[in-house]
C-alpha cells in the first residue's frame, strides 16, 4: 500500500472555538497485504490518538483531526503519519507529511516543510 496526498489540507476553528479541525485528503494505491493500518498526528510533543484507516480501504479519503487550539501555536510542527502494524506487532510508517503552523488574521494554516514527502 502506498499513500499520497490528494489535494491541499484544510484548517478551520471549531464552532466552540476550542479546537482546530484539520483535514488532509489522501489517496491509497494498492492494498495492504496484511496487518492493521492506522493514522495519527503529532504537534510539538503531543501525540494524537491513533485512528483506524477507513473500512473498505477506500482509494480516496480525508484524514481528519481535532487538535486542541492551545497546541496549534505559530511555528509549531504538525506531522501526520500513516502506520501499518503487521501480525507480529511490528510497526512501519507508510507515509508522513510534515507542516508548520501559521496564523494569518486569526485563521490557522499549515505550510509544508522542506523535508515533507512520502516515505520510501
Amino acid at each position: 500500500m502506498k499513500i499520497e496526498e490528494n489535494g491541499p489540507e484544510t484548517c478551520r476553528i471549531s464552532n466552540d472555538k476550542g479546537f482546530v479541525l484539520v483535514r488532509v485528503p489522501v489517496r491509497a494505491l494498492g492494498e495492504v497485504d496484511s496487518g492493521r493500518v492506522t493514522f495519527r498526528y503529532t504537534i510539538g510533543g503531543f501525540v494524537g490518538r491513533e485512528s483506524n484507516w477507513p473500512p473498505g480501504a477506500a482509494s480516496e479519503t480525508a484524514l481528519s483531526f481535532r487538535v486542541p487550539r492551545e497546541l496549534f501555536r505559530e511555528r509549531e510542527r504538525f506531522t501526520v503519519e500513516v502506520l501499518r502494524t503487521d501480525a507480529r506487532g511490528a510497526c512501519s510508517t507508510l507515509w508522513t507529511s510534515r507542516r508548520e503552523v501559521r496564523w494569518v488574521k486569526g485563521t490557522p494554516l499549515l505550510e509544508p516543510l522542506p523535508d515533507a514527502g512520502p516515505v520510501e
